[in-house]
């Protein structure tokens, strides 16, 4: 999309449903324009800086952003108050709905490269995160606030590095509030999620919940890798000795790097939380003469 329509409907987005915006990579700038050191090969997605400081709801400033173009749109979602259903195939979410005997009403939704984007309105201080919870394993992302900056999506009128630009499915939709079998579902439930695979002291259990406050304490940019991977070295250590399950721990930590809001999404937190529980993992030692 030219920059005159990009900024057009930044300012449809800001004006009609509040949402704080700032610019992101667009795939027909000839190098990635995001911020990162090293460009993954995701192109159109990366924020030009860090996004959460870049956030506006003003006109002047999304412009100002977005003048040196070709650039996407980003949406904030802690900012903006919105939880983000984010489906990577057609009828994810639709069919997740009905398995629990629900289904989706229409709200504000954007059709994707993938799949589609599924707009909800949270309560102030947006507390939903970007923890799957029970959507987990059904071809679905979640980003919304929680602690931390929360997560982004791109926006309507960016353009996929495919080629297809990300559409409203209903422009005169309105932005629903987050239905309550939804927000129940996303509720990880920590204690149930933890006793998973092996029964253990309730000292481990403090340990892991532990564990888990300390990625999400993490600073944006600085520190928040490190952490996941500090705290997938520790709880290795219960794994080793039979006090939690290693499939329950990686689901805890990878859930609170989302929901942190780590760099690189959940290809990037699974990778540090594998690499941690098999650094730390015990390793046979060699028979002795």
């Amino acid at each position: 999309m030219s920059v005159p329509g990009i900024f057009a409907a930044a300012c449809w987005l800001q004006d009609r449903h509040g949402l704080h915006l700032f610019a992101v990579d667009h795939p027909g700038r000839a190098e990635c324009g995001g911020s990162h050191r090293e460009c993954d090969g995701q192109r159109g997605k990366h924020p030009r800086g860090q996004w959460s400081r870049l956030a506006t709801l003003s006109p002047l400033l999304i412009r100002a952003q977005l003048a040196d173009g070709p650039w996407n749109i980003g949406v904030a979602c802690k900012q903006s108050c919105l939880l983000v259903v984010d489906e990577d195939r057609p009828g994810a979410f639709a069919a997740f709905a009905a398995s629990i005997g629900q289904a989706v009403e229409p709200t504000f939704a954007v059709d994707t490269a993938k799949g589609r984007h599924w707009y909800y309105r949270q309560d102030a201080g947006a507390p939903l995160g970007n923890s799957r919870g029970q959507l987990a394993g059904h071809g679905i992302d979640i980003r919304g606030g929680g602690g931390g900056n929360g997560g982004y999506v791109v926006g309507p009128g960016s353009v996929h590095a495919t080629g297809v630009v990300y559409t409203p499915a209903d422009s005169s939709a309105p932005i629903l509030p987050v239905p309550g079998w939804l927000a129940e579902a996303l509720r990880p439930p920590v204690r149930q999620a933890a006793a998973a695979g092996s029964h253990r002291p309730a000292s481990a259990y403090g340990t892991l919940c532990g564990l888990v406050r300390f990625v999400l304490g993490g600073t944006p940019g600085v520190d928040r890798n490190d952490r996941l991977f500090w705290a997938s070295c520790r709880a290795a250590e219960l794994v080793a000795t039979g006090e939690i399950g290693q499939a329950a721990a990686e689901r805890l930590l990878v859930d609170a790097a989302l929901q942190a809001g780590l760099h690189g999404g959940e290809p990037e937190a699974v990778r540090t939380v594998a690499s941690g529980l098999r650094t730390s993992a015990p390793h046979p030692q060699a028979g002795r003469p």
